[in-house]
């Protein structure tokens, strides 16, 4: 199974050593969604004509559920499988975290901001 990462997830953050020992696909694209800072993390909501840059991680059903904890599935996010868009061009089903509560639009991070450093 493969993973959408955002945030600090992401290779150059602080918390992908969660992902250590985990393949590396590569960067992606999820369109339809709007990445925004919220406290000093991110989230992402739907948003129309908005679109996220993020990486790709295939994982094992055990780091999953280390994930669900670590995002605090179903408290703050809410696991959803969505389709991203590889740099080569190839689109791959993979499971990422949407934000469970409202957003404010003054911090939302605009595509060319991204990715998301922290």
């Amino acid at each position: 199974m493969y993973l959408f990462v955002y945030g600090s997830l992401l290779s150059h953050n602080s918390h992908n050593y969660l992902l250590k020992g985990c393949k590396f696909i590569g960067k992606a694209i999820l369109e339809g969604f709007g990445l925004y800072k919220v406290s000093w993390y991110p989230a992402i909501v739907p948003k129309e004509n908005s679109k996220v840059l993020g990486e790709v991680y295939q994982i094992d059903p055990s780091t999953l559920k280390k994930i669900d904890e670590f995002e605090d599935e179903g408290e703050l996010y809410k696991r959803k499988e969505i389709e991203v868009v590889l740099e080569k061009g190839d689109i791959l089903k993979a499971w990422t975290y949407v934000y469970l509560f409202d957003v404010d639009e003054d911090n939302y991070v605009p595509f060319e901001n991204q990715p998301w450093r922290g």
